[in-house]
């Protein structure tokens, strides 16, 4: 399995917006091959951060996607106001884990 956690900041002020987006989202991602799903996490201990967390089957189906037509409409799809705003702060990637209790 691999794991890809993005750590995004923004102002408080957009953040309702940024999680509007993720909740109406194209969808596009649920038809890439390895895709397995994704989870938006979102606390008011930190209201200014959101997480993305998205997990494949492979490093491999996760880095295609990534290169996707399908990827770029998805991120299209957002304002240029609100892309403008989103910092990307963390990038964490988990890999090559077996899954051995569920």
């Amino acid at each position: 399995m691999y794991i890809s956690m993005s750590r995004l900041r923004l102002p408080e002020s957009h953040v309702a917006d940024l999680l509007d987006a993720f909740k109406h989202r194209a969808g596009l991602v649920e038809d890439a091959e390895g895709f397995i799903d994704l989870e938006v996490w979102h606390s008011d201990r930190d209201p200014e951060e959101v997480v993305m967390v998205s997990r494949w089957e492979t490093r491999d189906a996760f880095t295609q996607y990534m290169k996707s037509s399908d990827h770029q409409t998805s991120h299209n799809r957002i304002s240029r106001a609100l892309r403008l705003v989103i910092k990307l702060e963390r990038l964490d990637h988990l890999h090559t884990y077996d899954v051995v209790a569920a």
